[in-house]
């Protein structure tokens, strides 16, 4: 596939930065000039499209988020970093995610790292359709303030994307995350949906009350969908959907960097940014923001550990007075927890792959008391 067919270049001097900023070293595609990806570790660039969305957006929100990411400094990771401009936009809004899909599927097999400025949050359908035509099973994170399923919608579109990924076939989801939904948003029937097919839903002020239990939801994700909404207006006025309530500037930016450190993530979409709503420029400095702040997380994220990895720590444990059996793994040099899913003998063959699930020491703890984590029943249900 040739890159520079399916991107429109942008102007940018790097001259304007110093050496030390991004945007003094960052490769961009410039007009007559398309980077060389052979030395890249990862590639952004914008998908303004927004004829999926609510509002009407154009390239002047990727232009603004550039200008705000490239005046920051480099921190201490040392990612090659390439900008391929804009995704060309198609004449039909499905000619633009059949693009982005054929493009997500030449970056893994290049094996590159994608970021996505976005456009409507319908693109995420895109970021599952790529690592679909792979024929792996996905887990699938999106940071939300409701649940996208647009039960009274046939269309494709920002609020109705999940549902279009939920039908897909042949169905490739394994797991769907969503972080940060707000009751008040979101109907009954979306949250028993998710229950019936033993998703994970985190509501706002569960994940504000401790954070770090967000952590084991994003280890191991392929796909990350981020829509500005939320995150509440104060902190990110340019969102038309926003909310007085939702995450602060500096709670997203912690959650985004636990994304980072997943070992099999292979996009990263931000959407739903209104620059015309936009005041001092504040959301797409967070927006910057985020981004800095998942590549450090990206640029430190840790190998895939076996359990069977010298470094681990073996806990057998008894559930629901010997009901369930199972056991716990803790990581000594990472303090980090896994633990195992007991599958029957005739299960499918891909879910084997997946009976080692990330979890959090308070996991081990209710285990340890006699009693069943919800994580843990939500896996076991799900692959037996």
């Amino acid at each position: 596939m040739e890159f520079e067919l399916s991107f429109e270049p942008i102007n940018h001097d790097s001259s304007s930065y110093n050496s030390n900023q991004i945007g003094g070293f960052i490769d961009v595609y410039i007009p007559g000039n398309f980077p060389d990806l052979t030395e890249a570790d990862v590639v952004l660039f914008g998908v303004p499209e927004y004829r999926g969305s609510i509002f009407n957006g154009s390239d002047k929100e990727v232009k603004q988020v550039r200008h705000e990411y490239y005046k920051l400094y480099r921190g201490v990771e040392r990612l090659r970093i390439v900008d391929l401009g804009n995704l060309k936009i198609g004449k039909e809004k499905s000619d633009t995610f059949f693009l982005l899909s054929e493009v997500l599927q030449e970056c893994h097999r290049r094996g590159l790292f994608a970021l996505l400025i976005g456009g409507g949050q319908d693109a995420t359908y895109a970021q599952y359709h790529s690592n679909a035509e792979l024929k792996k099973l996905i887990n699938l994170a999106c940071i939300d303030s409701t649940f996208d399923l647009g039960l009274n919608s046939d269309d494709l579109n920002s609020k109705s994307y999940l549902s279009k990924i939920i039908q897909h076939e042949p169905n490739f989801l394994f797991n769907f995350s969503n972080i940060g939904y707000q009751s008040f948003l979101v109907p009954n029937d979306g949250v028993k949906l998710l229950n019936k097919l033993y998703f994970d839903e985190k509501r706002l002020g569960e994940v504000r009350s401790d954070i770090s239990e967000v952590e084991p939801l994003l280890r191991n994700i392929d796909v990350l969908s981020l829509d500005i909404s939320s995150i509440r207006l104060a902190d990110a006025p340019g969102n038309f959907n926003g909310s007085p309530n939702g995450f602060s500037g500096d709670e997203i930016c912690k959650i985004v960097r636990y994304a980072g450190l997943s070992d099999r993530i292979s996009s990263f979409g931000i959407y739903e940014y209104d620059f015309a709503s936009d005041i001092n420029n504040q959301t797409a400095k967070l927006i910057a923001q985020i981004i800095w702040y998942f590549f450090e997380g990206y640029f430190n994220r840790i190998k895939r550990l076996k359990p069977n990895s010298k470094d681990f720590i073996k806990y057998h444990v008894t559930m629901l007075n010997g009901e369930y059996n199972t056991v716990f793994y803790k990581n000594k040099q990472l303090d980090k927890w896994w633990m195992e899913i007991p599958l029957i003998d005739n299960c499918e063959e891909q879910f084997k792959s997946h009976c080692f699930i990330p979890c959090s020491y308070k996991d081990y703890v209710i285990a340890s008391n006699g009693d069943m984590p919800e994580r843990w029943w939500r896996a076991f249900q799900k692959m037996n």
